[in-house]
């Protein structure tokens, strides 16, 4: 679940084993790269980190300092071994969930002990595994004469408890129109109580009416994940004391967000910190639904900005595949719609999860290779954080989507000696048979090799015999029967097909 590649937190890492200044030189000569590199990279960085409390410091004759008043996260990969061993067994997620929810709140080992119906020799190795997993997420695991508890910043218990929901119950299910399904409802319910998952699902509804638009996946999971931890950790009576560490925002996401915080207060008897309100505002616009009235945050994405980063992204997977998706009006306009959240999504450090992201990448392999390289490539170009292997593999989607129309969508032109009536008869029965086909024009035998060098085809269907074409043919007859389109499916597979797998390997 990275968002900074290994460059920016091998700065990270280096800074925060630094108590004093650090010489921009030496910084850059330990970490081997250029000045330049390194400045990008702060700013990286510091994006990032914007709304958590912490920067990196850079000032003339001193040189780089990591401040601020909180423990800095570390980006972890939520792919490790130690969180698939954490969300195989239910007793470590109760356990971990337990720590997390209670924070700082010390919990006895008696206690768990109790709760999970193992001795205290079992409990003691179980606390390993969640202390190391935790560590993934910059906390740590603390034992004293009170008991055991997790210590760290809220934004990074936040995290890890979100990576549960997320990564463990809510993996079960396939998304769909249904969103949560009743088994995976079951699950959070145990874990969570009744009230707490139907209030999330009864907010949801009430932001959705409100924004006028329905949440879908993933970007309604991730919502549901971080309200069912709000409320959990205000349950707890847990503080957040950073409520000047945001930036509001005049436009309906933002009174939406003040709205549902409001909801919160109300149903459960409670008075939430501000940051509550930048938190779901965070999660409301990189879910890919604005308003078209409201003030533009500065703090926000442009088209025109999505519009510059879909154009460099088509352009570069074109020339990576050799084929030219340029002439997708609809592939752009999704990516403009996708993209324009997503850069968002990097720019808050709002993680999405994708269930099909292995099956995609063993299926997809060379289209999920080619969107990641760009990807990387145009982020590193235009200094935005890293995106995810989740991100890549909706990006992927799209591709290999447009890629699938390419090799279905073909353009055709007809060669036919006899008159008009013939000709359009033969055209409507095509149609009829290839309705993705785009015909582009219809010529007797005397004019094909002019229009071929005007025009561009992929398949010429003839009902005269031609000669000296480097370009497939098939032969039909002007009624085009079955039997015609058997032979021009057969022409088109033992040519076209075959050379689309070559040059694209689109499995």
């Amino acid at each position: 679940m990275s968002v900074l590649n290994q460059r920016q937190i091998n700065l990270i890492n280096l800074l925060a084993n630094e108590n004093e200044w650090l010489a921009t030189n030496h910084a850059a000569e330990i970490l081997n790269v250029s000045v330049s590199t390194l400045r990008r990279d702060i700013d990286t960085v510091n994006a990032f980190y914007r709304y958590k409390g912490n920067r990196i410091d850079s000032k003339p004759g001193l040189g780089l300092k990591l401040v601020g008043t909180k423990v800095l996260t570390r980006p972890h990969n939520s792919g490790d071994g130690s969180i698939q061993e954490i969300l195989k067994s239910k007793r470590l997620i109760g356990i971990a969930t337990d720590l997390l929810t209670h924070s700082p709140a010390p919990l006895s080992i008696n206690a768990l002990a109790e709760k999970y119906f193992i001795s205290r020799s079992s409990i003691v190795v179980d606390l390993k595994k969640v202390e190391a997993w935790v560590a993934s997420f910059n906390l740590t695991m603390i034992r004293n004469h009170t008991g055991t508890y997790i210590e760290g910043n809220d934004f990074n218990i936040r995290i890890a408890l979100k990576d549960i929901i997320t990564y463990s119950v809510l993996n079960n299910y396939q998304m769909t129109d249904s969103r949560i399904d009743r088994f995976s409802r079951v699950q959070l319910i145990k874990e969570f109580g009744k009230k707490n998952v139907a209030n999330c699902m009864a907010l949801i509804s009430l932001i959705e009416e409100d924004l006028q638009s329905s949440i879908s996946e993933p970007y309604y999971t991730n919502l549901f994940s971080h309200l069912l931890v709000t409320i959990r950790r205000a349950k707890n009576h847990f503080r957040d004391h950073c409520d000047d560490d945001y930036v509001r925002a005049e436009n309906k996401e933002w009174h939406i967000a003040e709205k549902a915080i409001q909801w919160l207060e109300t149903e459960y008897s409670t008075s939430l910190p501000t940051i509550e309100v930048s938190y779901i505002y965070q999660y409301i616009v990189s879910s890919g639904i604005h308003s078209t009235l409201a003030p533009p945050d500065e703090n926000l994405h442009s088209n025109h900005e999505a519009t510059h980063y879909v154009e460099q992204l088509i352009q570069e997977i074109s020339a990576s595949l050799a084929i030219d998706l340029s002439y997708d009006p609809t592939l752009k306009s999704a990516l403009i719609s996708h993209i324009k959240p997503m850069l968002n999504r990097l720019a808050y450090g709002i993680t999405i999860h994708n269930p099909l992201l292995e099956e995609i990448k063993q299926e997809l392999t060379s289209v999920f290779t080619s969107v990641k390289a760009t990807v990387e490539k145009i982020n590193t170009q235009q200094a935005l954080l890293s995106a995810s292997d989740d991100e890549v593999a909706y990006l992927t989607v799209y591709i290999q989507a447009a890629i699938e129309k390419i090799k279905i969508s073909k353009k055709i032109i007809l060669v036919c000696s006899s008159g008009i009536g013939t000709s359009q008869l033969l055209y409507s029965r095509i149609k009829r048979a290839f309705p993705e086909w785009d015909i582009v024009d219809i010529v007797p035998g005397a004019r094909l090799k002019e229009t071929l060098e005007q025009k561009a085809c992929d398949l010429i269907i003839s009902t005269i015999r031609l000669d000296d074409i480097n370009l497939p043919i098939a032969y039909v007859s002007a009624l085009f029967s079955t039997k015609d389109i058997i032979r021009v499916t057969e022409c088109l597979g033992s040519d076209l097909n075959i050379n689309i797998k070559e040059n694209y390997d689109v499995r």
